[in-house]
C-alpha cells in the first residue's frame, strides 16, 4: 500500500482528541474545587501540567488527613516524613496572598512527646500567619492545647475534637469575631470560659475536671447544647440573647448523691451533695431563664436541676418559654418539679415529658406534696408524654397531676417509643390511677 494512502487511512481511524474542559476552566474555579480535596491529593495535582505546578498554593482550604504512605501513626521516617509535609504546607502557601478559609487538621498522632509542639505550631501558623476563617482540630489521642489565648480578628468557627483546654486557651476575647465553638471529646481543665461573640455554642462528650466548677460566660449565645458531659456541672451565666438550649447531663456528672435515689439526701456532711461551695447559688438554670425552646434531661439522682429550681423560681420565671421537654430527673413520687416549671412558664405551648422504661424514683416514695400556687395553662396547646408502653401507673399519674391543675385530656398525647409499638400516639383517659 502506498504511504500516502496509509497516512490517509491513519488519520482518518485517529480516536476525535477531546477537549480538556477541565482546564479550560478559570483559576477561581480551580482552586474551590481543589479545595474540596485532602491536601495530599490536592499537592499531587502540580505534575498534571505547568499550569497546575501552583495551584493547590492558592486553594481556600487545607484539609490534612492521614496519608498513606507516611502515616502520622507510623514512628520513624513515616512520621518525620508527616511532619515535613505539613510544615511545608504552611511554608508553600506564604508565597501567595491567597486568604485561608478552612485549616483542617484531622489526623491519629502516636503518643510522642513532640506531638502537642507540632500541633500547636501548626494551629497558630494557621491564625497568625494564615488567618483562618474556620479552623477544625480532630484528634483521636488527646493533645494538650497551648497556654495562651488564641489570638486572631478573622476566626469565626473553632471546632475541637480530642483536646485538652484550659483558662488561658478557652477565653476567646481576642477572637471578636469568633461565632461558632463546638467541642467534642475534650477535656476542660478550666474555672472560666468566655466568649463575648459567640452565638452557637455546643459542647458534647466533654469532661470538666477542674478543681472547682468551670463558670461559662457566653452572654451573645443563642443556640446551647450540653449533651452527654461529665465531671462537675459547669456554672451558667445570664443568656439574655438565649433562644434554644438542650442540656442532657451523663451520668458520670460528679453532682449525684448515691445516699438517695433522688439526690441531695440532706445530710450536711455528705461530700457528693456538698459539691460547690455556695449553695445558695443558682448553678444552671438562672443561665436559661431567656430560653423559648428548652430540653433538660438527667436521671434523677443527679439533683442540681432540682436544686436549682428550689433556688430560683421564687423570684424569678421563664417568661420566653414556648416549648419544654423534661426527662426522668422530674419524675418523682410528688412531681414537684413538673409542677413548679409550669406555674413559672407563663406563655408555654407544648410540653413533652420523657418517662423511661424503668423509673429510678418509687411512686410511693412518700406524700405527694404539690406545690400549693396555681397556674394558667392558656397557652398551652399539647402536652406529649413519650414512653415504651411499660408505666402506665407513671403516664396515669402524671395525667392525673395534670388534670388537678386544670390541664384537660385532650390536649394530652401519649406516644409510644417502642419498636413494637412503631411510635404509635393515642389519647390516654384517666380515672384515679386506672387507666382505660
Amino acid at each position: 500500500m502506498p504511504p500516502r494512502i496509509r497516512r490517509a487511512l491513519a488519520r482518518r481511524a485517529a480516536p476525535e482528541e477531546v477537549p480538556d474542559r477541565v482546564s479550560a476552566l478559570p483559576d477561581e474555579a480551580l482552586h474551590a474545587v481543589l479545595s474540596l480535596l485532602p491536601v495530599h491529593d490536592a499537592v499531587r495535582t502540580c505534575v498534571l501540567a505547568r499550569r497546575w505546578r501552583h495551584l493547590w498554593e492558592h486553594a481556600p482550604a487545607l484539609r490534612v488527613t492521614d496519608v498513606e504512605g507516611w502515616n502520622p501513626r507510623l514512628r520513624g521516617d513515616g512520621l518525620g516524613r508527616f511532619i515535613r509535609f505539613v510544615d511545608g504546607l504552611f511554608v508553600s502557601r506564604r508565597r501567595c496572598d491567597a486568604p485561608l478559609e478552612l485549616c483542617d487538621l484531622d489526623f491519629d498522632f502516636p503518643e510522642d512527646k513532640g506531638k502537642d509542639w507540632h500541633v500547636n505550631r501548626w494551629i497558630m501558623l494557621a491564625l497568625l500567619r494564615h488567618h483562618a476563617r474556620v479552623l477544625r482540630i480532630s484528634l483521636p489521642a488527646y493533645i494538650t492545647l497551648p497556654d495562651v489565648p488564641l489570638i486572631s480578628q478573622r476566626l469565626t468557627r473553632l471546632e475541637l475534637d480530642g483536646v485538652l483546654g484550659n483558662d488561658n486557651i478557652l477565653d476567646f476575647s481576642c477572637c471578636p469575631a469568633l461565632i461558632a465553638l463546638k467541642m467534642k471529646c475534650c477535656r476542660i481543665n478550666a474555672e472560666k470560659m468566655s466568649s463575648p461573640s459567640v452565638k452557637i455554642l455546643s459542647l458534647a462528650s466533654c469532661e470538666f475536671y477542674p478543681a472547682t466548677r468551670t463558670q461559662m460566660s457566653f452572654p451573645s449565645v443563642v443556640s446551647l447544647e450540653l449533651d452527654g458531659c461529665s465531671g462537675s456541672v459547669p456554672f451558667l451565666e445570664s443568656m439574655p440573647s438565649l433562644v434554644a438550649a438542650i442540656v442532657i447531663f451523663d451520668d458520670d456528672y460528679a453532682d449525684r448523691c448515691d445516699n438517695s435515689v433522688l439526690g441531695d439526701c440532706g445530710d450536711d456532711s455528705c461530700v457528693d451533695c456538698c459539691n460547690y461551695s455556695d449553695r445558695s447559688k443558682c448553678v444552671c438554670l438562672n443561665g436559661l431563664l431567656e430560653a423559648t425552646h428548652l430540653e433538660l434531661s438527667a436521671e434523677p439522682a443527679m439533683y442540681v436541676f432540682r436544686r436549682d429550681l428550689n433556688l430560683l423560681l421564687a423570684c424569678h420565671t421563664f417568661a420566653k418559654l414556648k416549648t419544654l421537654a423534661l426527662g426522668e430527673w422530674c419524675m418523682t413520687h410528688d412531681l414537684s418539679a413538673l409542677i413548679r416549671f409550669l406555674q413559672q412558664s407563663p406563655i408555654l405551648e407544648k410540653l413533652t415529658i420523657k418517662i423511661p422504661e424503668e423509673p429510678k424514683c418509687s411512686m410511693d416514695a412518700g406524700q405527694q406534696k404539690i406545690p400549693e400556687e396555681p397556674f394558667v395553662s392558656n397557652h398551652l396547646k399539647i402536652v406529649e408524654i413519650k414512653c415504651k408502653g411499660k408505666e402506665v401507673m407513671w403516664v396515669c399519674k402524671v395525667l392525673k397531676t395534670l388534670g388537678t391543675f386544670g390541664i384537660p385530656l385532650e390536649k394530652i398525647n401519649i406516644k409510644l417509643t417502642s419498636e413494637h409499638c412503631r411510635s404509635e400516639c393515642f389519647n390516654f383517659v384517666c380515672t384515679g390511677f386506672s387507666c382505660s
